[in-house]
């Protein structure tokens, strides 16, 4: 008879099927963002501003929901997910089978990318509850799977776009949404997996702290988010005219697809190493040379002026989000009390979401009127000032543990 698999590894496996059927289903949504777009006759200005509108309306939910579940810990964050999930299917539906005006698809597109962008942070607060559980889940294998299976959607569906229209994006969405609303149903309560044992982060209450507090509370936390406001600006080449890039180097949609590819595919090696790493060093320390990759990276980017180059450029991801996207939900996690958790983890998101809501429209405008390398000069620009934040942000929390006179458990 065959034993049963830990339970932790279980858990990792529903992860990974969470976590991948949502990369997939956002590489659909706004991978490919501004070839959707404009086959609908959107200008860059206008692509622009419909990315700024939806940074805004996943700065309004984020700030919404997480506080809703820290005030209320006895709701499952996976319900909150999942109502997410519908409320995002019945727009992407709008999108993909009503004749709309532009303003009205603007909208329509603006309200689903803003509910698809509230829910990593939750996913993080998800993993979080389970670690401080004491569950040892693994959050790096089931991650670097997700960005694989981001890879070969970008992959594949930059090869469709080749031969077909656009308009085959916001069905496959569909799918791919209806995927991960399964795979959220299979993920267990932390709760259940512990029995009757205590969780102190579910279970313990305690004051309430306003966001204004969280915030006060903490300048390593004041400067973090600041260095992430910046990065994300920095990013806004990008995630909003990747395509863009790729023209100027003389590519076409399959080589946007490929792009895509690399720039996933290859954070995949550091998510599987995150564990170890923590291991051996600070959460901040990975974090400075992260957000020094992401400043290697544009600048290779801006330096560049063929396909070879681009794609060298993609894959440095491998020291960016790969690194970062998941040492940064250990940083925050550590730097804040039980009951802020999950605004703190959502934080993380909207702050890139705020700057999201001003470079947008300003990248949009200046690849119109000044094309994408004066953009790509301007992301360098705002990423050396993230990477000297970041590098402020290491001191100041080393600072403040000889201060305190503790040394901090690492994850």
């Amino acid at each position: 008879m065959r034993s049963k698999p830990p339970r932790h590894f279980r858990i990792e496996l529903i992860f990974a099927g969470v976590h991948s059927s949502f990369w997939m289903s956002m590489c659909t949504f706004s991978g490919f963002m501004a070839v959707y777009l404009s086959y609908y006759g959107f200008s860059d200005s206008l692509i622009g501003l419909t990315a700024s509108a939806v940074s805004l309306i996943t700065i309004a939910f984020q700030l919404f929901i997480s506080t809703f579940s820290d005030a209320h810990l006895h709701i499952p964050i996976k319900r909150i997910i999942t109502a997410v999930y519908f409320l995002t299917l019945g727009l992407v539906a709008v999108l993909a089978l009503l004749p709309m005006s532009l303003i009205l698809m603007m909208i329509v597109f603006s309200l689903a990318g803003g509910l698809f962008n509230s829910l990593p942070g939750l996913f993080n607060a998800q993993v979080i509850q389970f670690i401080n559980a004491g569950i040892p889940v693994n959050f790096g294998w089931p991650r670097g799977v997700s960005s694989i299976a981001y890879a070969l959607t970008a992959f594949f569906i930059g090869q469709l776009l080749e031969n077909y229209s656009p308009t085959l994006l916001m069905p496959i969405c569909l799918i791919l949404i209806v995927a991960a609303i399964i795979m959220i149903s299979l993920l267990p309560r932390p709760d259940e997996e512990t029995g009757d044992e205590a969780i102190p982060e579910l279970m313990e209450t305690g004051e309430r702290t306003s966001l204004r507090q969280l915030l006060s509370s903490s300048r390593v936390l004041q400067v973090f988010l600041l260095s992430s406001i910046f990065m994300s600006a920095g990013q806004s080449n990008l995630f909003l005219f990747l395509t863009r890039i790729v023209e100027a180097a003389g590519g076409n949609k399959a080589d946007l697809g490929l792009a895509m590819f690399i720039q996933a595919g290859i954070e995949m090696p550091a998510m599987f190493l995150i564990p170890r790493l923590l291991r051996r060093f600070r959460a901040r320390a990975i974090l400075v040379f992260s957000v020094t990759a992401y400043l290697v990276k544009i600048m290779l980017i801006y330096f560049s002026s063929s396909l070879a180059g681009i794609y060298a450029a993609m894959a440095v991801s491998v020291f960016c989000f790969g690194l970062y996207g998941m040492t940064s939900v250990f940083f925050v996690n550590d730097i804040v009390r039980y009951n802020e958790k999950v605004r703190a983890q959502t934080l993380v998101t909207a702050s890139g979401a705020f700057s999201a809501i001003i470079y947008n429209l300003g990248a949009g405008w200046i690849v119109q009127a000044f094309g994408i390398r004066t953009l790509n000069l301007i992301c360098m620009l705002l990423q050396v000032i993230a990477a000297s934040l970041m590098g402020l942000c290491a001191y100041l929390q080393m600072q403040d543990e000889k201060n305190r006179g503790i040394r901090p458990a690492l994850p």
